[in-house]
Parts: C-alpha cells; structure tokens; sequence
C-alpha cells in the first residue's frame, strides 16, 4: 500500500492543515495484482506432448487394435475363447469348431495386418467384413442380444457386439490417415525422390 502525505500550504490555518494532512493519509491506492502467466516452459511442453499425440496417436491406436484382433484369434485357434458360446446361438446352422477355427484365423491375419502395417487396404476390409459378420448376429438371435426384444435393453453378449462399432470407427480414423490415395501411389512409382528432395525419373519411365 502507498500512503500519499500532504504538504501545509504557506499562510493556511493550522487545524486546516493538520485536517488536510489527516485526509490525505486516509486515502490509500492500491498497487493492480498481476495474474502471473503461466510459464513459457509449461506451454512448450503442453504444445510438445500436443504434437506428439497428433504424429503418434494413429500409430498407438493401429497396433492397439491389432494387438486385440491378434489376440482374440489366437483365443479361438486354441478353444480358449468365451466367444464360442456366442457362436454357438447365432450361428448354429455351421460346424461350431471349424467356424470358430477360420474365424480366429480370419482375426489373426486382420492383426498381423495392422501391427505390420502391410496391405492395409485389404486388412481394413477384412476387418469391417469381419465387424458385419457380428452385427449380422444381432438379426440372427435378438433375444439373445436383446431383453424381451427391446433394442435399448441390451444383454451381456448385446453390450460385447455393441462395442464393436468402436473398433468399426478405429478401422475408418487408421484408414483415412495410413492408406496412402491411389493417386498418389501411382505418381510415387512413376518418380524417385533423392535425399535433397529432387525428383528422379524412374527406370520404366526413362525407358519410354
């Protein structure tokens, strides 16, 4: 706080003066409180771990998904796994073990897939085929989804299908960010890129 004193005034009346000094030193200013900003340090390193979710977080999300997909076929190729119960009511017009057998197969082929990232392209197709095989399910034994046919009121394997778009949507963010446009592709085979950015011909397009 800052206190602000008067100063008497040549000829004034002395009770006037000390009356002026007694008002002037009631009249306290108050100095503005600054708000501190947070530090350039903590915004660096907000904006850092920002752009490192952006470059990493589809990478993070492919190889989780394909960890699940590898993982819950190898449950199957070995009769391990409590999905066969599920197959058992909904699919009951096929062989129970070979089916169970090829679909773990199928799953472990869409992991592999995801986790090497090759042919993406075909792993994601055969991951949404796979992922309409179980919503197929659902019209095949409602009352084995569904309370009393309520499509709101969802059963224990109701909610284990129903998660199942997360991973349809998982399948469309990895696609629109790691499937390269065929466009693209072809003018990639068509021209080398140098280390210092030059474009090279290729061999086949030197040749015509």
């Amino acid at each position: 706080m800052k206190v602000i004193t008067g100063q008497v005034v040549a000829g004034e009346d002395k009770a006037a003066a000390l009356r002026l000094r007694l008002r002037v030193r009631q009249q306290v200013y108050v100095r503005d409180i600054a708000i501190p900003l947070p530090r350039a340090g903590a915004r660096e390193w907000h904006d850092h771990l920002l752009g490192l979710l952006r470059r990493r977080s589809i990478t993070a999300l492919r190889l989780t998904l394909g960890l699940i997909f590898l993982w819950f076929g190898i449950l199957k190729l070995f009769d391990a796994s409590p999905v066969t119960e599920i197959l058992k009511h909904t699919y009951s017009f096929l062989p129970l073990k070979l089916f169970a057998l090829a679909l773990g197969a199928w799953e472990v082929v869409v992991g592999v897939g995801l986790l090497m990232k090759c042919v993406l392209r075909c792993t994601l197709a055969l991951l949404w085929l796979h992922m309409t095989g179980t919503f197929v399910a659902l019209l095949l034994a409602p009352a084995f989804f569904f309370h009393h046919g309520n499509p709101l009121w969802l059963t224990v394997e109701g909610e284990f299908v129903m998660k199942n778009m997360v991973l349809v949507a998982a399948g469309l963010v990895i696609a629109g960010h790691d499937v390269e446009p065929l466009g693209e592709r072809k003018q990639a085979d068509a021209y080398a890129v140098n280390d210092d950015g030059r474009g090279e011909e290729s061999l086949a397009y030197r040749k015509r």
